[in-house]
């Protein structure tokens, strides 16, 4: 928890400097990470050009969307959509979604859908905060979620060219 707590705190650094990124190589990296452990995890479409990013604060960012979408749903569907305008990056599961009410407390650092800070059922309660984080002040974008008319839940990462 202390680690957690750390690391949101140094949330986007501004430090790091921005630089032209492969978004589909960057999603590499988390991908292999979670099928190595075991679970699925399917990336598919395309970049018109390289994105603008502070990449190491990216690469956390979506990482930490891939891990909740495994340990909530067992796998994850991610879909990257570029156009002139923005970067939209869709990360998918299968989960049981969120209760519509706590949509947005689920960004607020420390809270937990489920109650208890047990590891078995997920991490500290910061991933989502420090993913927004970092997409409002690393890179001027935003970050959604919305339940799945399906079952399962969708993180909408979208980013402004």
């Amino acid at each position: 928890m202390t680690s957690a707590a750390l690391d949101f705190l140094r949330g986007a650094r501004a430090d790091e400097p921005v630089q032209p990124v492969d978004v589909l190589a960057l999603l590499e990296s988390p991908q292999a990470d979670m099928e190595e452990a075991g679970h699925g995890v399917n990336v598919r479409g395309q970049m018109h050009r390289p994105y603008p990013a502070r990449p190491l604060a990216l690469k956390r960012c979506l990482a930490n969307l891939i891990e909740n979408a495994v340990n909530y749903g067992e796998r994850a569907e991610v879909r990257v959509e570029d156009d002139a305008a923005q970067l939209r990056i869709i990360v998918a599961d299968n989960g049981p979604g969120i209760p519509k009410t706590e949509i947005e407390r689920v960004f607020e650092p420390f809270y937990r859908v489920e109650g208890s800070r047990s590891r078995a059922t997920g991490g500290v309660g910061l991933g989502l905060s420090v993913a927004r984080d970092i997409a409002r002040r690393a890179h001027g974008g935003e970050l959604t979620l919305r339940n799945r008319a399906g079952g399962g839940l969708e993180a909408i990462l979208t980013l402004p060219r």
